[in-house]
């Protein structure tokens, strides 16, 4: 990987992908679609002080060095560019994990929401996947050691689909206090459809109940897509739901406090566990050619017979229309 200089002219630097090499041999290479990002562009450096006018204000951004092109998608375009109609937008929608909720918050009309919250050390959500790791003096010295939250069982699908396990939750809406809650949002900023991705040799994506999410498709790098829509329902739960409540997240006004982050305008929420693959459950090889080993000197808590494998991976969920991304840190652990 390299910057290409940007100082000069404009220059187009395209590499396709494995599968777009193997369509182009096959004779039927053709492209429908395309997308265009700006993930390196730091606008603050718009200067619009320039001593030597409006045609410098953007100089610098201009000359901004852009990233070669490369073929693992999951490492580019997160920020994609996308055009609006509607000229008199303030805010856009985004994605922010639930994560137990606002403090104080009527848990009432999310009554899971202490199993949303993140892991501690790691700031994402940990995935067991075997029964001895989820044995319990293990699972209690895992606890200690990781931060006691966060932890996903899914060694097996009694396990999964556990009421008691934690499970990953994120929420749309205009996270503005210039609008209240109480606003319905705009029918044109609403989303129907989201994307997950997720490492596919990993792990695959179920709803609450433990029921697998169908695979929409798998890329050339094994990361598998899920597109899953308001109203579809995969066994026991649905995997978007719409919002919680319209009360506003500080309580004011006589009216009850959110369990909801976004401040303002709220959509949808999205809700889903990861279940481990069976090379994961039942073999060490993917732990041992991607992931490492966590021994006991590492970090405090532990017990000395206590030591895990573990690989970090992440899971992606983007929203269709307005292509906002959110990552989240995902760790899946084994006890040796």
């Amino acid at each position: 990987m390299a910057f290409l200089d940007n100082s000069g002219d404009i220059i187009l630097d395209a590499v396709l992908t494995d599968t777009g090499r193997f369509r182009m041999a096959r004779g039927d290479f053709r492209i429908s679609k395309f997308a265009l990002g700006d993930d390196e562009i730091d606008y603050s450096l718009f200067n619009k002080n320039h001593p030597s006018g409006s045609a410098y204000y953007d100089l610098e951004i201009l000359r901004t060095p852009l990233l070669e092109a490369f073929t693992n998608n999951t490492s580019t375009m997160k920020s994609k560019l996308l055009s609006i109609t509607r000229t008199n937008i303030l805010h856009l929608p985004v994605l922010k994990l639930l994560n137990g909720g606002n403090v104080g918050g009527n848990a009432s009309n999310y009554g899971n929401a202490s199993k949303t919250k993140l892991n501690a050390n790691t700031g994402g959500f940990i995935v067991t996947c075997d029964e001895d790791t989820e044995e319990s003096s293990v699972l209690t010295a895992l606890s200690n050691a990781q931060g006691g939250t966060g932890i996903m069982k899914g060694s097996t699908q009694t396990a999964l689909a556990s009421a008691d396990n934690n499970f990953i939750s994120i929420e749309r809406g205009l996270d503005t206090t210039e609008i209240s809650p109480l606003v319905r949002m705009p029918a044109t900023l609403q989303e129907t459809q989201f994307i997950i991705e997720a490492d596919f040799r990993l792990g695959s994506i179920t709803d609450l109940g433990g029921q697998p999410v169908p695979v929409s498709f798998i890329d050339d790098d094994q990361i598998a897509s899920y597109y899953v829509s308001d109203g579809t329902t995969e066994g026991e739960s649905s995997v978007v739901l719409p919002q919680a409540d319209d009360f506003r997240t500080d309580a004011s006004r006589g009216t009850e406090k959110s369990i909801h982050n976004i401040k303002g305008p709220r959509d949808r929420i999205v809700q889903f566990k990861i279940q481990p693959s069976i090379n994961l459950i039942s073999s060490n090889f993917l732990f041992d050619k991607l992931g490492t080993t966590l021994t006991t000197p590492t970090i405090a808590g532990f017990s000395n017979a206590h030591n895990y494998r573990i690989i970090d991976s992440l899971v992606r969920i983007t929203s269709a229309t307005t292509s906002y991304s959110l990552d989240i840190p995902i760790r899946f652990i084994k006890k040796v």
